[in-house]
Protein backbone atom coordinates (compact mmCIF):
# COMPACT_ATOMS: atom_id res chain seq x y z
CA UNK A 1 0.00 0.00 0.00
CA UNK A 2 2.95 3.01 0.70
CA UNK A 3 4.33 1.89 -2.69
CA UNK A 4 0.92 3.23 -4.21
CA UNK A 5 1.40 6.74 -1.91
CA UNK A 6 4.43 6.68 -3.08
CA UNK A 7 3.78 6.49 -6.62
CA UNK A 8 1.09 9.19 -5.94
CA UNK A 9 3.37 11.72 -4.10
CA UNK A 10 5.80 11.59 -7.40
CA UNK A 11 2.60 12.20 -10.07
CA UNK A 12 1.33 14.86 -8.18
CA UNK A 13 4.96 16.15 -7.68
CA UNK A 14 5.74 16.10 -11.00
CA UNK A 15 2.98 18.07 -12.10
CA UNK A 16 4.41 21.21 -9.65
CA UNK A 17 6.64 21.43 -13.01
CA UNK A 18 3.91 22.18 -15.28
CA UNK A 19 4.05 25.93 -14.79
CA UNK A 20 7.69 25.82 -15.85
CA UNK A 21 7.46 23.86 -18.62
CA UNK A 22 3.87 26.01 -20.17
CA UNK A 23 5.91 29.00 -19.87
CA UNK A 24 8.67 27.67 -21.87
CA UNK A 25 6.47 26.33 -24.87
CA UNK A 26 5.55 30.54 -25.39
CA UNK A 27 1.90 28.96 -26.15
CA UNK A 28 -1.61 30.66 -25.18
CA UNK A 29 -3.08 28.59 -21.92
CA UNK A 30 -5.96 27.62 -24.70
CA UNK A 31 -4.09 25.88 -26.96
CA UNK A 32 -1.57 24.47 -23.84
CA UNK A 33 -4.63 22.83 -22.79
CA UNK A 34 -5.84 21.54 -26.39
CA UNK A 35 -2.42 20.31 -27.19
CA UNK A 36 -2.35 18.40 -23.72
CA UNK A 37 -5.15 16.63 -24.42
CA UNK A 38 -4.78 15.93 -27.85
CA UNK A 39 -1.07 14.46 -27.41
CA UNK A 40 -1.71 12.74 -24.02
CA UNK A 41 -5.41 10.60 -25.94
CA UNK A 42 -2.83 9.79 -29.05
CA UNK A 43 -0.76 8.68 -26.99
CA UNK A 44 -2.98 6.40 -25.08
CA UNK A 45 -5.00 5.55 -27.93
CA UNK A 46 -2.37 3.90 -28.91
CA UNK A 47 -1.41 1.73 -26.20
CA UNK A 48 -5.34 0.53 -26.43
CA UNK A 49 -4.32 -0.60 -30.11
CA UNK A 50 -1.03 -2.58 -29.01
CA UNK A 51 -2.98 -3.85 -26.15
CA UNK A 52 -5.84 -4.87 -28.37
CA UNK A 53 -3.89 -6.40 -30.90
CA UNK A 54 -1.83 -8.12 -28.42
CA UNK A 55 -4.72 -9.78 -26.78
CA UNK A 56 -6.34 -11.01 -29.77
CA UNK A 57 -3.10 -12.70 -31.08
CA UNK A 58 -3.02 -14.15 -27.43
CA UNK A 59 -6.60 -15.29 -27.95
CA UNK A 60 -5.32 -17.05 -31.41
CA UNK A 61 -2.98 -19.06 -30.23
CA UNK A 62 -4.68 -19.91 -26.78
CA UNK A 63 -8.02 -21.41 -29.63
CA UNK A 64 -10.22 -18.39 -28.26
CA UNK A 65 -10.10 -20.44 -24.84
CA UNK A 66 -9.41 -16.73 -23.41
CA UNK A 67 -12.22 -14.79 -25.22
CA UNK A 68 -14.61 -13.33 -22.38
CA UNK A 69 -12.40 -14.91 -19.33
CA UNK A 70 -13.28 -13.24 -15.99
CA UNK A 71 -10.68 -10.57 -14.99
CA UNK A 72 -10.99 -8.97 -18.54
CA UNK A 73 -11.26 -4.82 -18.46
CA UNK A 74 -14.79 -4.00 -20.05
CA UNK A 75 -15.17 -2.37 -23.15
CA UNK A 76 -14.57 1.73 -23.38
CA UNK A 77 -18.11 3.10 -22.11
CA UNK A 78 -19.50 -0.41 -21.28
CA UNK A 79 -20.09 0.86 -17.70
CA UNK A 80 -21.84 3.79 -16.73
CA UNK A 81 -21.06 5.54 -19.79
CA UNK A 82 -22.78 8.79 -19.02
CA UNK A 83 -20.74 9.20 -15.56
CA UNK A 84 -17.54 9.02 -18.30
CA UNK A 85 -19.03 11.82 -20.55
CA UNK A 86 -19.58 13.52 -17.07
CA UNK A 87 -16.07 12.75 -16.17
CA UNK A 88 -14.48 14.27 -19.66
CA UNK A 89 -16.78 17.55 -19.67
CA UNK A 90 -16.02 18.57 -15.87
CA UNK A 91 -11.69 17.39 -16.57
CA UNK A 92 -12.09 19.80 -19.67
CA UNK A 93 -13.81 22.76 -18.04
CA UNK A 94 -12.08 22.51 -14.81
CA UNK A 95 -8.66 22.91 -16.98
CA UNK A 96 -9.90 25.97 -19.13
CA UNK A 97 -11.28 27.42 -16.05
CA UNK A 98 -8.26 27.44 -14.06
CA UNK A 99 -6.11 28.53 -17.27
CA UNK A 100 -8.47 31.33 -17.63
CA UNK A 101 -8.23 32.32 -14.08
CA UNK A 102 -4.23 32.42 -14.18
CA UNK A 103 -4.88 35.06 -16.94
CA UNK A 104 -6.96 37.40 -14.94
CA UNK A 105 -5.91 37.05 -11.13
CA UNK A 106 -2.19 36.60 -9.44
CA UNK A 107 -1.33 32.72 -8.88
CA UNK A 108 -0.95 32.63 -5.74
CA UNK A 109 -4.83 34.02 -5.29
CA UNK A 110 -5.85 31.13 -8.24
CA UNK A 111 -3.82 28.23 -6.54
CA UNK A 112 -5.42 29.17 -2.79
CA UNK A 113 -8.69 28.90 -3.96
CA UNK A 114 -8.62 26.39 -6.19
CA UNK A 115 -6.41 23.90 -3.36
CA UNK A 116 -9.29 24.42 -1.19
CA UNK A 117 -10.87 21.57 -2.87
CA UNK A 118 -9.57 18.71 -0.91
CA UNK A 119 -11.62 19.89 2.09
CA UNK A 120 -15.09 19.56 -0.34
CA UNK A 121 -13.75 16.10 -0.95
CA UNK A 122 -13.03 15.15 2.42
CA UNK A 123 -16.75 17.01 3.04
CA UNK A 124 -18.55 14.99 0.29
CA UNK A 125 -16.21 11.82 -0.11
CA UNK A 126 -18.04 10.31 3.63
CA UNK A 127 -21.75 10.51 2.02
CA UNK A 128 -20.94 10.00 -1.55
CA UNK A 129 -17.95 7.12 -1.41
CA UNK A 130 -18.58 5.66 1.73
CA UNK A 131 -15.56 6.34 2.71
CA UNK A 132 -14.67 7.20 7.09
CA UNK A 133 -12.26 9.47 7.79
CA UNK A 134 -10.60 8.55 10.43
CA UNK A 135 -8.14 10.52 13.37
CA UNK A 136 -4.91 9.99 11.02
CA UNK A 137 -6.67 11.24 7.89
CA UNK A 138 -8.28 14.70 9.79
CA UNK A 139 -4.82 15.62 10.89
CA UNK A 140 -3.20 15.14 7.90
CA UNK A 141 -6.18 17.25 6.05
CA UNK A 142 -5.75 19.89 8.57
CA UNK A 143 -1.43 20.22 8.30
CA UNK A 144 -1.87 19.90 4.59
CA UNK A 145 -4.10 23.08 4.37
CA UNK A 146 -2.13 24.84 7.41
CA UNK A 147 1.36 24.30 5.30
CA UNK A 148 -0.57 25.08 2.01
CA UNK A 149 -1.54 28.46 3.61
CA UNK A 150 1.74 29.04 4.94
CA UNK A 151 2.72 28.02 0.99
CA UNK A 152 0.14 30.15 -0.84
CA UNK A 153 -0.73 32.95 1.37
CA UNK A 154 2.94 35.52 0.37
CA UNK A 155 1.89 35.37 -2.82
CA UNK A 156 -1.70 36.49 -2.95
CA UNK A 157 -2.74 40.11 -4.04
CA UNK A 158 -5.51 41.32 -4.67
CA UNK A 159 -7.88 40.16 -7.64
CA UNK A 160 -10.89 41.07 -9.62
CA UNK A 161 -14.24 39.34 -9.60
CA UNK A 162 -13.80 37.60 -12.99
CA UNK A 163 -10.68 35.57 -11.40
CA UNK A 164 -12.15 34.91 -8.12
CA UNK A 165 -14.73 33.45 -9.80
CA UNK A 166 -13.54 31.28 -12.12
CA UNK A 167 -11.12 30.14 -9.80
CA UNK A 168 -13.72 29.02 -7.32
CA UNK A 169 -15.19 27.52 -10.61
CA UNK A 170 -12.19 25.48 -10.84
CA UNK A 171 -12.24 24.79 -7.29
CA UNK A 172 -15.81 23.41 -7.73
CA UNK A 173 -14.86 21.06 -10.88
CA UNK A 174 -11.89 19.64 -9.36
CA UNK A 175 -13.87 18.44 -6.69
CA UNK A 176 -16.38 16.81 -8.86
CA UNK A 177 -13.37 15.26 -11.08
CA UNK A 178 -12.00 13.55 -8.24
CA UNK A 179 -15.61 12.30 -7.10
CA UNK A 180 -16.34 10.96 -10.34
CA UNK A 181 -13.09 9.54 -11.78
CA UNK A 182 -12.99 7.92 -8.05
CA UNK A 183 -16.55 5.97 -8.67
CA UNK A 184 -15.31 4.65 -12.17
CA UNK A 185 -11.95 3.97 -11.88
CA UNK A 186 -12.22 0.44 -10.14
CA UNK A 187 -14.62 -0.43 -13.30
CA UNK A 188 -12.28 0.69 -16.29
CA UNK A 189 -8.52 0.91 -14.56
CA UNK A 190 -6.18 3.95 -14.91
CA UNK A 191 -5.25 3.60 -18.44
CA UNK A 192 -8.64 3.32 -19.56
CA UNK A 193 -10.15 5.76 -18.00
CA UNK A 194 -7.29 7.89 -18.56
CA UNK A 195 -8.05 7.68 -22.22
CA UNK A 196 -11.93 8.23 -21.81
CA UNK A 197 -11.55 11.47 -19.58
CA UNK A 198 -8.75 13.28 -21.96
CA UNK A 199 -9.88 12.09 -25.24
CA UNK A 200 -13.55 13.47 -24.60
CA UNK A 201 -11.87 16.73 -22.91
CA UNK A 202 -10.09 17.28 -25.82
CA UNK A 203 -12.79 17.24 -28.22
CA UNK A 204 -14.29 19.47 -26.04
CA UNK A 205 -11.71 22.11 -26.40
CA UNK A 206 -11.96 22.20 -30.41
CA UNK A 207 -14.03 25.15 -30.41
CA UNK A 208 -11.77 27.18 -27.43
CA UNK A 209 -8.42 26.23 -29.78
CA UNK A 210 -9.85 26.99 -33.14
CA UNK A 211 -10.47 30.73 -32.30
CA UNK A 212 -7.33 31.29 -29.62
CA UNK A 213 -4.60 32.87 -31.25
CA UNK A 214 -2.08 30.69 -33.10
CA UNK A 215 1.83 31.84 -33.07
CA UNK A 216 4.67 30.67 -35.78
CA UNK A 217 5.30 26.97 -34.86
CA UNK A 218 8.56 26.61 -33.13
CA UNK A 219 11.23 24.27 -31.17
CA UNK A 220 9.40 25.61 -27.97
CA UNK A 221 6.44 23.67 -28.60
CA UNK A 222 8.14 20.56 -28.00
CA UNK A 223 7.90 21.21 -24.69
CA UNK A 224 3.82 20.86 -24.89
CA UNK A 225 4.62 17.66 -26.43
CA UNK A 226 6.30 16.34 -23.14
CA UNK A 227 3.36 17.83 -20.97
CA UNK A 228 0.91 15.59 -23.06
CA UNK A 229 3.28 12.57 -22.88
CA UNK A 230 4.42 12.63 -19.72
CA UNK A 231 2.96 14.49 -17.69
CA UNK A 232 -0.48 13.61 -19.07
CA UNK A 233 -0.95 10.55 -20.36
CA UNK A 234 1.50 8.68 -17.36
CA UNK A 235 0.98 10.68 -15.45
CA UNK A 236 -2.50 11.18 -15.35
CA UNK A 237 -2.74 6.81 -16.29
CA UNK A 238 -0.75 6.47 -12.84
CA UNK A 239 -2.93 9.15 -11.03
CA UNK A 240 -6.21 7.15 -11.89
CA UNK A 241 -4.94 3.40 -10.78
CA UNK A 242 -3.96 4.86 -7.38
CA UNK A 243 -7.10 6.68 -7.06
CA UNK A 244 -9.28 3.18 -7.57
CA UNK A 245 -6.76 1.84 -4.86
CA UNK A 246 -7.08 4.67 -2.09
CA UNK A 247 -9.49 6.93 -0.63
CA UNK A 248 -10.05 9.87 -2.53
CA UNK A 249 -9.56 12.45 0.80
CA UNK A 250 -6.15 11.06 0.42
CA UNK A 251 -5.75 11.99 -3.06
CA UNK A 252 -6.65 14.90 -2.11
CA UNK A 253 -4.45 15.65 0.72
CA UNK A 254 -1.61 13.92 -1.31
CA UNK A 255 -2.58 16.31 -4.26
CA UNK A 256 -1.16 19.24 -2.40
CA UNK A 257 2.33 18.17 -3.01
CA UNK A 258 1.78 19.74 -6.42
CA UNK A 259 1.99 23.42 -5.04
CA UNK A 260 4.84 22.66 -3.29
CA UNK A 261 6.77 21.43 -6.48
CA UNK A 262 5.69 24.78 -7.90
CA UNK A 263 7.34 27.04 -5.57
CA UNK A 264 10.03 25.11 -5.77
CA UNK A 265 10.36 24.52 -9.52
CA UNK A 266 9.61 28.16 -10.19
CA UNK A 267 12.68 29.00 -7.87
CA UNK A 268 15.20 26.63 -9.56
CA UNK A 269 14.18 27.35 -13.10
CA UNK A 270 12.59 31.10 -13.37
CA UNK A 271 14.69 32.96 -10.31
CA UNK A 272 11.44 33.10 -8.07
CA UNK A 273 13.43 32.86 -4.26
CA UNK A 274 10.29 31.61 -1.91
CA UNK A 275 9.73 33.22 1.48
CA UNK A 276 10.74 32.06 4.57
CA UNK A 277 7.14 30.72 5.56
CA UNK A 278 6.54 29.34 1.79
CA UNK A 279 9.72 27.18 2.66
CA UNK A 280 8.39 25.88 5.75
CA UNK A 281 4.89 25.78 4.63
CA UNK A 282 6.12 23.12 1.66
CA UNK A 283 7.67 21.28 4.44
CA UNK A 284 4.63 21.08 6.43
CA UNK A 285 2.80 19.65 3.20
CA UNK A 286 5.72 17.04 2.72
CA UNK A 287 5.08 16.03 6.26
CA UNK A 288 1.77 15.21 5.77
CA UNK A 289 2.15 13.34 2.71
CA UNK A 290 4.87 10.98 5.12
CA UNK A 291 1.90 10.76 7.67
CA UNK A 292 -0.54 9.51 5.10
CA UNK A 293 1.91 6.99 3.93
CA UNK A 294 2.85 5.85 6.99
CA UNK A 295 -0.44 5.18 8.15
CA UNK A 296 -1.09 3.15 5.18
CA UNK A 297 1.09 0.43 6.59
CA UNK A 298 1.21 0.63 9.48
CA UNK A 299 0.42 -2.38 12.13
CA UNK A 300 -2.49 -0.55 13.89
CA UNK A 301 -4.50 0.13 10.65
CA UNK A 302 -4.16 3.61 11.78
CA UNK A 303 -5.99 5.13 9.13
CA UNK A 304 -8.22 1.80 7.69
CA UNK A 305 -4.74 1.61 5.42
CA UNK A 306 -7.06 3.25 2.41
CA UNK A 307 -8.95 0.27 1.43
CA UNK A 308 -10.68 -0.41 4.67
CA UNK A 309 -11.40 2.53 4.42
CA UNK A 310 -13.62 2.53 1.22
CA UNK A 311 -17.09 1.01 0.49
CA UNK A 312 -17.49 -0.31 -3.04
CA UNK A 313 -19.56 2.61 -4.88
CA UNK A 314 -21.51 -0.12 -6.69
CA UNK A 315 -20.78 -4.19 -6.32
CA UNK A 316 -21.84 -5.42 -9.29
CA UNK A 317 -19.38 -2.98 -11.44
CA UNK A 318 -16.47 -5.86 -12.07
CA UNK A 319 -12.93 -4.11 -10.72
CA UNK A 320 -10.15 -4.34 -13.57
Amino acid sequence: MRRRYLLLGAVTAGWGTIPVLASWSQLPSALIVAFRLWTAALCLAGVLLVERIRSRAGRRRGGGRFAGAAGQPPRLLSVKPLQCGLAAVVLGLHWLALFAAYQRAPAGTVILIVYLAPIGVAALAPRLLGERLGRTTLVALGAAIAGFSLLAVPSVHAAGAAGLILSLIAAALFVALILVSKSLAPAYGGLRLAFLELAGAGVLVIPVAVVAHWPPVSASWLWVVVLGVVHTALGITLYLSVLAEIPATHVGIMSYLEPVVVVLAAWLWLGQRPALATILGGVVVVAAGVTLARSATSPSGGDHGGQAAIVPVDPAVPSP
